[in-house]
């Protein structure tokens, strides 16, 4: 039928079909496929997936039970329903994963055993594909111990997915490499960090992709600590100031980053005499330091447990974090209402 219809016609019913049924399309002829899995093609149909898309997101849940890991979809509705268990078809030599972020229905992992960080892996669950990335060109086989940091994201400009790698090395000399999966290679960038200060990326901080960017809290001897960011299609380096506030408050027992209503949010826990507290800040315009406020802050003791960190401020407002005990928690800061999920 494909043969009696206008070529802009196909484009358009290909265009609004789900992956897992424009992946068979790819098999029926050469010329879909070459048109299914051009760039210009999958960014077509990833806007009209977005515009398209259910209001209510999907959560990726990863659940440790004993040596394995499993992975679930759920509905952030309330209550939180699972819509499928995926298959993780990955082994790792520590038993687990470390998500670095998501982008598009694509994942970005690799080992969280320090001697096998070298093993990052590009993951769509949905149609069950993945891709090994090469060994970046330091490793810890060859170099030794170091400490190291993954960034993963969309360059909205070229159509490019790129993981960027910041490995500090030799007393806060820092070797940057970044992987395009348009090039599958890894490209030394160390030439574009221009910071005229020594700076540390915790290897356990997250990163926060927001903006086309990523974002990550970062530590310098003898001053504030700060966020630092790299945009995923310019390709360079930024900065960007904590509240003023936040060196005004009490001991910091921690600090990370996390995406608050699609805005950059920096999450404090801090050890206040009265009683430990926990707070976000969101940026209200991303870049513009002025622009930072307040948006949640509650004490410990709802929680009846020590918290860890928050995950996700879901749709309905309520936030989902990990405590103590590992278990994954909802509450409602409004009621101090708390739910095991």
């Amino acid at each position: 039928m494909a043969d009696y219809l206008p070529e802009e016609i196909v484009i358009n019913i290909l265009q609004r079909l789900p992956v897992e049924t424009l992946l068979r399309c790819t098999a029926v002829r050469k010329s879909w496929y070459s048109l299914i899995t051009s760039p210009e093609f999958i960014s077509s149909h990833l806007k009209l997936a977005a515009a398209a898309a259910d209001e209510t997101p999907l959560l990726l849940i990863r659940r440790r039970i004993s040596s394995s890991e499993r992975y679930e979809l759920h509905s952030d509705g309330e209550p939180l329903t699972r819509v499928s268990k995926l298959n993780f078809p990955f082994s790792s030599t520590n038993s687990y994963f470390t998500i670095v972020g998501s982008c598009n229905g694509l994942l970005c992992i690799y080992d969280d055993r320090v001697d096998y960080t070298d093993t990052i892996i590009l993951w769509n669950p949905c149609i069950k594909k993945s891709i090994l990335l090469p060994e970046p060109n330091l490793i810890h086989n060859s170099y030794g111990g170091f400490a190291q940091s993954f960034g993963f994201g969309f360059d909205a400009i070229a159509g490019d997915y790129k993981v960027v790698r910041v490995s500090c090395v030799d007393d806060l000399d820092h070797q940057i490499e970044l992987y395009k999966l348009s090039t599958g290679a890894w490209q030394d960038i160390s030439s574009h960090l221009k910071f005229d200060r020594c700076f540390i990326i915790d290897d356990r901080s997250r990163q926060a992709y927001v903006n086309g960017a990523t974002n990550w809290i970062a530590s310098c001897p003898h001053s504030c600590d700060f966020i630092v960011l790299f945009d995923m299609s310019t390709e360079v380096f930024g900065e960007i100031k904590l509240p003023i506030e936040v060196s005004e408050t009490d001991p910091i027992i921690s600090k990370d980053l996390m995406v608050f209503d699609e805005r950059l949010a920096l999450v404090l826990c801090s050890d206040s005499a009265v009683e430990p507290t926990f707070c976000v800040w969101v940026m209200k315009e991303y870049g513009v330091e002025e622009s930072w406020c307040k948006q949640l802050v509650f004490e410990f003791h709802i929680l009846g447990a020590i918290f860890i960190r928050p995950l996700w401020v879901r749709k309905c407002g309520r936030v989902m974090a990990v405590l103590q005990d590992g278990g994954l928690y909802s509450f409602d800061l409004n009621d101090d209402e708390i739910k095991d999920l």
